[in-house]
């Protein structure tokens, strides 16, 4: 399925930014997002990658937790309600448990899925805890839980 079209109002970032390319899945009941990720679509990241003997162009972990920060908004836009054109920003506030049991590497496609774990809202700001899970095939190759927390301001749209 596409990105919904509304999503390039709503995200905080520009889609050159959002390292993900489709999504697989949107299931609001559950809090679930999976998302599809090209990764001969990087960009520059990627392409300045020095080629040295054991280091392969590879996922870069910056990409890695950009991605999360995608993921994130589009979980709180569709599942949560929580529409950036109606004031809701949201940053990330801890991450925990990174890590990287193997290489993502450049070609085959990725999938990066999230799944809410918990919400809560505390004076007016909505936390959520994450479990991320980016595969290439069957391998896992980064996961991590994360905190992201949402705040309303007033609903303006981007700054010039």
């Amino acid at each position: 399925m596409p990105i919904p079209p509304d999503f390039a109002e709503e995200c905080l970032y520009e889609p050159s930014a959002w390292y993900i390319h489709d999504l697989l899945e949107l299931d609001v009941d559950r809090g679930r997002v999976v998302a599809w990720i090209d990764t001969t679509r990087l960009g520059p990241l990627v392409q300045a990658q020095r080629p040295w003997p054991g280091h392969d162009k590879h996922f870069p972990g910056a990409i890695a937790v950009q991605v999360t920060s995608t993921l994130g908004q589009i979980h709180a836009t569709y599942c949560a309600g929580l529409r950036a054109t109606q004031g809701w920003v949201g940053f990330g506030t801890h991450l925990r448990k990174a890590r990287f049991p193997s290489m993502g590497v450049i070609g085959p496609p990725a999938t990066a899925t999230l799944q809410e774990k918990r919400r809560r809202q505390i004076r007016g700001t909505w936390f959520f805890d994450y479990d991320f899970c980016y595969r290439q095939g069957d391998r896992v190759f980064y996961e991590s839980t994360q905190t992201g927390a949402w705040g309303r301001s007033e609903p303006r749209g981007p700054l010039s």
